[in-house]
């Protein structure tokens, strides 16, 4: 990700980290933190973006995993 204070050559694509995100979150977490989003590198807000796709992807598989609700009643 170029929006990060220390960009890492060779890391992960981001496909592979919404592929990581759907195993890891097939079970229950604790919690979820995204860490290191710099706007002043993210120039394309490339970064911001796959943070927040990363979020929702989470949410989202939580949800279909039945560890969060699927209704604010439930």
């Amino acid at each position: 990700m170029p929006g990060t204070g220390w960009p890492e050559p060779g890391g992960f694509l981001p496909r592979e980290v919404l592929k990581f995100i759907q195993l890891v979150a097939a079970q229950p977490l604790a919690g979820i933190e995204v860490v290191e989003c710099s706007p002043p590198y993210d120039h394309a807000e490339i970064t911001s973006l796959i943070a927040t796709r990363v979020v929702c992807d989470t949410l989202g598989c939580l949800v279909r995993a039945g560890h969060l609700p699927r209704t604010a009643g439930a």
